[in-house]
């Protein structure tokens, strides 16, 4: 079965607009923080959004509203009494309100000012048009479609609204009926680009698949009608906001799904609905593509895949130095590296339970032997260290009591109130902590064997450290790339990660100069020191892979799983490979 995503999925401008104003207040810290009404319309995100400190607007309003409280404007704006009332109040306000949305209410009110009637074509009750009656100041009059207009009486001059998430492709018959009605009316599309582009994406895959899965809150708008849109091209389509509430028997015998979702959808949510449908897919197959699948997801989720990926970048590494690396380090960088990513996965799975679905389906699935796995290859490692000498095997014990510390919570007295309990909670700390490890353990390990296979010289120091620099900004790029994909979370798991604290632009600019720069460091120590090194194969696997997921990711907004860490993650066993075919030539 082929699964076809939308290409605009994820949260519109405004949508991440006020996420991103709520998780400021609440990472500050300075007392309560309020959502005045639901902040957008969709339940799994608002829950989390609760689990992280955000209370509902109290039921007695601004009277039972703590002292000192910070009340965030919902994406969907207020009316301005309500607003008033609220700046009035000594609480602090922050406004969140869709800017596109608070356009149409500045039209409004000005269009008032003028003497003018306001026709909002929308839904009654929805926050977003109440809000805008607010400004039309008693002259405003919703209608829920053309046929209502007919019912309008006793208006002059009139202007002619939409809600921003109605469907676009009926708004001519919202001109045509209201132009008639009253000659001279003034029509403004205020429908949404974001909307507009999302419903176009659900006619075009209506178009070309055999189903139609649409992801969001069953109280939005704008998802409701991708599911309209959908059901009206006369296909089975189905609306959710949990994989859970697909079954089996919608995809049967079907040959293509599309995916869709809402402007208030986040990307995780999408993710998890996707990888549901991939799971159902391989329910039942039997084909050697599907066994290749099976095989890759397994060797991926138990980190057996970098395992082995270090490995081959650490032969590599040997082989730019123009050195030949016992097996044994071989046996040492797999295991060592498998033990500790996949403890890291365990210690992560409160992110990977929404963020990565699939990946915590095979953590608890199989959780007692990858414990059991995890054990065995950190004992694996440490006989491989002893056999290596032992300073490697001290080696390996003082990066293994890094790890323990780096996930107990010691800080949480000196640095609790800023939410940091440990040492990943710092800043960029899983960026670093990920690219020096692997670079001290495949730089330091041949350097203190028994007997050495980097000299134990001046220049076999200088050797060491070119290792320790290629390694480091290689791992450093990869986990760079990665934290885009953490931050297509909508930052409720990606922590305090490059792209959370310097934005996506200039993160993005970031990682660009890095992958240039450990580029031009790789061809400056292959013209300079090593001419006859295997660098100029590895450019491709390496500063080139992750500059094309890179670029891939800035397109598409992949969905993650797997095949991300696959295709990302290959470039060490690509590295390897392309080292060892040059020395062979």
């Amino acid at each position: 079965m082929r699964i076809k995503t939308a290409r605009h999925i994820g949260y519109c401008f405004g949508v991440r607009r006020a996420m991103n104003l709520t998780f400021g207040c609440l990472e500050r810290g300075k007392g309560p923080v309020y959502s005045h009404g639901p902040l957008i319309h969709n339940q799994k995100a608002l829950d989390l959004l609760e689990s992280k400190g955000l209370l509902a607007w109290p039921p007695g309003g601004l009277a039972m509203a703590a002292p000192g409280a910070t009340v965030i404007i919902r994406a969907h704006g207020l009316a301005p009494e309500a607003e008033a009332r609220l700046r009035a109040s000594g609480l602090g306000v922050v406004d969140a309100t869709c800017p596109r949305v608070a356009g149409v209410q500045r039209l409004v009110a000005h269009e008032v000012g003028q003497g003018l009637d306001i026709v909002i074509w929308g839904t009654a009750g929805h926050p977003e048009v109440e809000g805008l009656l607010g400004y039309a100041q008693g002259r405003g009059h919703v209608v829920a479609g053309p046929e209502d207009v007919a019912g309008l009486g006793g208006l002059g001059r009139v202007l002619l609204v939409a809600q921003t998430t109605q469907d676009l492709e009926r708004w001519p018959e919202m001109e045509k009926a209201v132009g008639e009605r009253f000659p001279g009316a003034r029509m403004v599309n205020t429908v949404c680009q974001a909307t507009a582009k999302r419903q176009s994406e659900a006619r075009r895959l209506a178009g070309e698949c055999g189903a139609l899965v649409v992801v969001g809150g069953r109280d939005s708008g704008n998802t409701g009608r991708l599911g309209q849109i959908g059901r009206g091209a006369g296909l089975p389509t189905i609306v959710v906001e949990d994989p859970g509430e697909i079954g089996p028997e919608f995809v049967r015998g079907v040959a293509c799904v599309g995916l869709v979702a809402g402007a208030s959808t986040p990307l995780w949510q999408i993710r998890s609905v996707r990888q549901k449908l991939e799971e159902l897919d391989r329910v039942g197959e039997s084909s050697p593509i599907s066994f290749l699948k099976r095989l890759t997801r397994a060797l991926v989720l138990s980190n057996i895949y970098i395992g082995l990926g270090a490995g081959c970048l650490g032969q590599a590494m040997a082989r730019v130095l123009g050195l030949g690396l016992p097996g044994v380090f071989f046996g040492l960088f797999f295991f060592l590296i498998q033990a500790m990513h996949l403890l890291n996965a365990f210690v992560d799975r409160g992110s990977s339970r929404s963020n990565d679905p699939d990946r915590n389906v095979f953590l608890v699935k199989y959780r007692g032997f990858l414990v059991v796995c995890g054990a065995a290859s950190f004992l694996f490692s440490l006989s491989a260290a002893w056999l290596a000498g032992p300073g490697v095997l001290a080696l390996v014990l003082f990066l293994a009591l890094c790890r323990l510390a780096y996930a107990l919570p010691v800080l949480g007295g000196l640095l609790g109130r800023w939410g940091v309990r440990s040492a990943k909670d710092l800043p960029l700390a899983k960026t670093l902590a990920t690219g020096l490890g692997w670079a001290i353990l495949l730089s330091l390990a041949p350097l203190l064997a028994s007997p050495p296979v980097i000299p134990r010289t001046v220049g076999g120091v200088a050797m060491s450290g070119l290792v320790l620099a290629l390694v480091f900004i290689n791992l450093l790029c990869r986990t760079l790339v990665m934290d885009f994909q953490d931050w297509l979370g909508d930052r409720m798991f990606g922590g305090r990660t490059s792209v959370t604290l310097l934005g996506w632009g200039r993160a993005s600019r970031l990682v660009w100069g890095l992958i240039s720069f450990w580029a031009a460091f790789m061809l400056a120590a292959w013209l300079l020191w090593l001419p006859r090194s295997p660098i100029p194969a590895m450019l491709v696997p390496g500063p080139a892979l992750n500059a094309l997921t890179l670029w891939h990711l800035h397109r598409r907004m992949g969905m993650g799983g797997y095949m991300f860490d696959f295709l990302l993650d290959g470039q060490f066993l690509l590295t390897g490979l392309a080292a060892w075919l040059w020395t062979l030539a």
